[in-house]
């Protein structure tokens, strides 16, 4: 049986984990420096692409109640103070568009894969010829490494590393008085800012992100932003009252990585330790999915080398880092002409199914297969 440590305990090595503890060939090891006991609120989206690989992790016996499978997408201008159009995504049939809370998929992945015994909370400090030194002095070698720990991983070589990309996230959560099945983006001068519903009992999620001077005081994503309604409220005003009344608010500045990197040789990075970007369309989470299920196909056919995975990975994770940067340019258009034709483009994609569905087709129809 070989044996697998994973390092991280976030979406990208607990999907992982449990396809490997589904196969019941492995013997996998987990270790997580900062294991949270207190269950925080924080809204992810999951676009149909990574649906269809979590359907084989028992997703539809997800608790119904926990998450909102999204029937559409409308778009607001902000500075014109218009609603430009509303994309219908009730097409999405058998592999929907998801947002939840990004707790929920965790502890779901633990319980439904009794993962639980198989996390230990350690600090990985080093690695080298797929050994794990820890911070506590101890070592563990194992026949496979995963390196799924996130954006700020010190595992890396030291060439490869993240850097700010000129913009911060404020992100927070808050209850209405009713519930929602549509996605809400509201596009402005340098900014743009997205709400969405998180699960059936009424309780929604928002990111609100624009160009700010990176606050070298916050060292992590729980830095707790202070009278937003107040010093932010010109962002707010095209809102209704329940949404800013209420709401309790995170700072988080945005890294990307200077390049991508998969591994070397037994060694792999997946998730944001390898290609870390600034998240768009719902791709945050859905290729820190699609990693673990490449990657584990590669293991299960024993093509145990990271050149493999990346040789799959990487034409696709270029494309979608493109596009990613080029939608923060085209959200954050001020100048007229500009904003017109954006407004023209995303007035005519929503009113014809062929077009919606050609737009979103080389995100959501991702051929998961091809190069395995």
């Amino acid at each position: 049986m070989k044996r697998v440590g994973i390092v991280g305990a976030g979406i990208s090595g607990l999907v992982l984990a449990s396809f490997l503890k589904k196969s019941k060939k492995y013997e996998i090891s987990i270790f997580e420096k900062n294991i949270v006991k207190s269950r925080n609120i924080n809204g992810i989206q999951i676009s149909p692409n990574a649906i269809k690989i979590l359907k084989e992790l028992n997703f539809d016996s997800f608790n119904k109640d926990k998450f909102c499978k999204i029937q559409s997408l409308s778009f607001y201008d902000c500075i014109s103070n218009i609603k430009i159009a509303t994309m219908n995504l009730d097409y999405l049939k058998k592999d929907y568009y998801v947002t939840l809370n990004r707790d929920s998929l965790v502890q779901f992945l633990i319980n439904e894969f009794d993962l639980k015994n198989n996390i230990t909370e350690k600090e990985a400090i080093k690695i080298y010829n797929r050994t794990i030194s820890f911070k506590d002095q101890t070592k563990q070698n194992f026949d496979i490494l995963v390196i799924a720990d996130g954006i700020f991983s010190k595992l890396r070589y030291k060439k490869i590393h993240p850097i700010y990309s000129g913009y911060s996230a404020f992100r927070g959560t808050f209850s209405d008085s009713k519930n929602s099945n549509m996605i809400d983006l509201y596009m402005g001068n340098n900014f743009h800012l997205v709400k969405y519903p998180i699960d059936q009992n009424c309780n929604y999620s928002f990111t609100l992100v624009k160009k700010a001077q990176l606050n070298d005081q916050i060292s992590d994503y729980n830095s707790e932003i202070k009278d937003f309604n107040t010093n932010y409220k010109s962002f707010l005003s095209n809102l209704d009252n329940n949404f800013s009344n209420n709401l309790k608010v995170k700072i988080w500045p945005i890294y990307k990585l200077n390049k991508i990197y998969y591994g070397h040789e037994k060694t792999f990075f997946i998730g944001d330790s390898s290609h870390g970007f600034i998240p768009s369309r719902a791709q945050g989470a859905a290729q820190a999915i699609e990693d673990a299920y490449i990657l584990f196909n590669l293991i299960q056919k024993n093509k145990i080398l990271a050149d493999s995975l990346y040789q799959i990975r990487n034409t696709r994770i270029k494309k979608i880092i493109s596009k990613s940067e080029n939608n923060i340019i085209i959200f954050h258009q001020s100048f007229f002409i500009f904003r017109w034709i954006r407004n023209l483009f995303i007035r005519l994609i929503c009113v014809s199914k062929f077009l919606t569905k050609l737009i979103n087709s080389f995100i959501f129809n991702y051929d998961f297969k091809k190069g395995l």
